[in-house]
């Protein structure tokens, strides 16, 4: 379609002289003309706007930059667009690709669809980058309709390396120094211990690479995603070096990890009490404390806690260790003490004890709530109106006191998923055995007596020994599963359970889900679990 005269130039590049004849387009440049701030983006986008489907852009901006003054020829005649076309081709433009197609309506118009009319499309769009010119002239030239192409492709950014890091030095994450009874700590003997000194470097940091920037079908850049950064893993005592490739200590100590921390540690203490003075205690190895710790205040330690004083309504917690309490606790229904191994004390009065393993109370524990392995109060001690929540065992030396109170003792059960775990194992291995059994009466059941050989005579007695082992074996599993069966429905005996010199009332026992009170006063008695029922005996 040959260009129209109303071709529309902006005013600002009425610099440009344009001819168009039935033999080609023209243009010629003035020197002078030219202004300074040109721009042959402006005049693409303007040929663009005209619709004009065919002009060479290159050519036009060497005239330009030549500008000779005289008439140069920089193409054939300027064609425009038919918009009719159109509503037949089908363009969908992401940065990432373009998806063409033409519809197959098409055929019914006497429209011819050109490489010029794709590209124009394209050039609309602002398409300038990744086009597959291969593509489409096989559309083109195989006359390809209703069929979805991609036709242009952006390249895509290549994702940063995240940051590396490398430790140097092997951590133990349970080092810690050994603590004297007393709870202070005896420098020698370790455990597991790695020394460090000031200034040793603990690990290394490869920083992350920024990635390599992709580009759009619009040829602009595509921003890559950055290597994921990691931070050096510091914790207490240590510190970073100034370009952030280093950890290295900042005291001497030993190494441990809080977390994903790297921390340098040694026994912190606290000459006096835990008050405003001190604020609470947060710490990352072992934590003594010569005085009391006062009410309102904690004291959390990845180590063990030795108290030399008393505490009251406080926090106090060993996250991998004991609490050593010298004198008592009076937590007027404020205080918990945790500890991921044992804990220990004089008197604890009003307050909530989690130990992993063992509580110990020498005199009185009085309105507690206790969860733990196994609690000891030897010789008189006395429990009075408290919550046990156990798994192992109670040693008490008496049970309530001359007011009536009430004592509840919970036995934690663990044994009864033990057992199924036991017993699925059990029923697969059956399963194995009658599967082996199988395969080695086919072996024997093939060997013939009319054929047999000393060859084959020597098969079939290992195959009979074997086959017994195999059987023997099965027959000893499922009388084991038999007796698993038993063991889940009715948990197996337990005595002294519960052991006191002295019990007044009221106690109440709750074993395997099954409870039971004992309002009466009894003396040198043991709680147990015998033949599905709670019992109690003498000892």
């Amino acid at each position: 379609m040959p260009l129209e005269e109303n071709f529309n130039t902006p005013d600002k590049n009425k610099w440009l002289l344009w001819q168009i004849t039935p033999d080609g387009t023209y243009l010629s440049v003035v020197p002078e003309d030219i202004p300074h701030d040109w721009s042959i983006t402006e005049i693409k986008n303007t040929l663009i706007k005209n619709r004009v489907i065919n002009f060479d852009i290159d050519r036009i901006e060497q005239v330009i930059k030549t500008a000779s003054g005289t008439v140069e020829k920089i193409g054939p005649p300027f064609e425009l667009f038919e918009e009719g076309k159109r509503r037949y081709l089908h363009m969908q433009v992401t940065p990432i690709q373009v998806r063409f197609a033409i519809d197959t309506s098409i055929l019914k118009t006497y429209y011819k669809i050109s490489l010029e009319d794709i590209y124009f499309l394209l050039a609309e769009k602002a398409v300038t980058y990744g086009i597959d010119d291969e593509t489409i002239r096989e559309i083109l030239d195989k006359e390809i309709y209703s069929q979805e192409f991609i036709i242009a492709v952006a390249t895509p950014p290549v994702r940063g390396k995240d940051a590396i890091i490398t430790e140097l030095i092997p951590i133990d994450p349970d080092a810690k120094p050994l603590l004297n009874e007393d709870g202070t700590a005896d420098y020698k003997r370790w455990e597991n211990i790695r020394q460090i000194k000031k200034g040793e470097v603990i690990c290394s940091r490869i920083p992350p690479t920024p990635g390599i920037a992709g580009i759009s079908v619009f040829g602009h850049p595509l921003s890559p995603t950055p290597g994921e950064d990691r931070a050096l893993p510091v914790g207490t005592n240590t510190k970073v070096t100034d370009d952030e490739t280093k950890l290295i200590a900042a005291e001497n100590g030993f190494l441990y990890r809080s977390g994903r921390d790297i921390c340098i540690g040694s026994i912190y203490i606290i000459k006096g009490d835990v008050d405003f003075n001190t604020g609470n205690i947060n710490y990352s190895g072992d934590v003594l404390v010569r005085g009391n710790v006062n009410g309102g205040f904690s004291v959390v330690a990845d180590g063990s806690i030795s108290i030399e004083g008393f505490v009251e309504s406080s926090y106090i917690e060993s996250k991998g260790g004991s609490v050593i309490i010298r004198g008592s606790v009076f937590g007027m229904s404020k205080a918990t003490l945790k500890a991921a191994n044992n804990f220990s004390a004089e008197n604890v009065m009003d307050a909530k004890i989690i130990a992993g393993k063992k509580v110990i109370v020498k005199k009185q524990v009085r309105s507690c709530r206790i969860e733990t392995e196994d609690l000891e109060m030897p010789g008189e001690g006395q429990l009075i109106s408290s919550q046990v929540f156990f798994k192992g065992t109670v040693r008490v030396g008496s049970i309530g006191g001359k007011i009536e109170s009430v004592n509840e003792f919970v036995y934690v059960e663990h044994e009864r998923e033990q057992y199924r775990e036991e017993l699925q194992q059990t029923t697969e291995l059956i399963t194995k055995l009658s599967k082996a059994i199988e395969v080695i009466q086919t072996k024997l059941f093939a060997i013939k007596p009319n054929n047999i050989t000393p060859e084959l005579e020597n098969q079939k007695k290992l195959f009979t020994s074997q086959l017994s082992a195999c059987n023997t074996s099965k027959n000893q599993l499922i009388e084991k599963r038999k007796k698993l069966f038993r063991l889940i429905e009715v948990m197996p005996d337990k005595e002294a359970l519960i052991a006191a010199a002295n019990i007044s009332p009221i106690i109440k026992v709750s074993i395997f889900s099954i409870q039971r009170e004992f309002k009466n006063e009894l003396a040198r008695v043991k709680i147990g679990w015998k033949a599905g029922a709670i019992r109690i005996e003498g000892i």
